[in-house]
């Protein structure tokens, strides 16, 4: 009989720890999983914040600028030919987004038909990681993690004025060269 209740007792708990693991996808889990798809492109930014701002910057913004670690890119380019599938990624993303861990900051519209959401993983005093996520109806999408130590999000708006035109367009122009890059090599693939 208490064998019995041991298993049953055991059981349960077992059953317990199964259901209450999350079985939700993650960001980072789809970033993973779309590594090997060739509709995906995949950046890892070697980009240094401090190189887009002018030398007067304050100790504490230095601190905000330094707490950045890096820059993951995920794109995904809208196909005439592929709509059903463009929409299927479309909604996992924004179903990932809606998931009470990430909180909305802003909204903004970028280009022509693109707009955008600022948003982060954790509390505002303790952000795991801040996320831009832009969708165009004619080009696609694009999700950009920034993970760092100590990531503000506040700060990190704030510093967005101090930010350098002509070496923000440098490092843009380099950047959509590498992407240009990638797009290739995946479509010779």
């Amino acid at each position: 009989m208490i064998f019995k209740k041991i298993f049953y007792s055991l059981s349960c708990s077992i059953a317990l720890l199964l259901l209450s693991c999350s079985r939700q996808p993650s960001l980072q889990k789809y970033f993973v999983e779309k590594l090997e798809d060739p509709a995906f492109v995949i950046l890892n930014l070697p980009l240094e914040l401090n190189d887009l701002f002018d030398d007067n910057l304050t100790q504490e913004e230095t601190k905000v600028v330094e707490g950045v670690d890096k820059f993951n890119i995920l794109l995904l380019r809208k196909k005439k030919k592929k709509t059903e599938e463009y929409q299927t990624e479309l909604e996992r993303v924004q179903s990932i987004f809606s998931q009470t861990q990430y909180q909305h900051l802003m909204d903004f519209k970028a280009f022509d038909n693109a707009q955008g959401s600022l948003l982060f993983e954790g509390k505002i005093d303790q952000v795991k990681e801040g996320l831009v996520f832009v969708q165009s109806k004619t080009l696609g999408f694009g999700i950009m993690r920034i993970m760092g130590s100590e990531i503000n999000p506040g700060a990190l708006l704030a510093l967005v004025k101090k930010i350098d035109g002509k070496r923000l367009e440098e490092k843009l122009k380099s950047t959509i060269s590498l992407f240009g890059e990638s797009i290739e090599e995946k479509s010779t693939m």
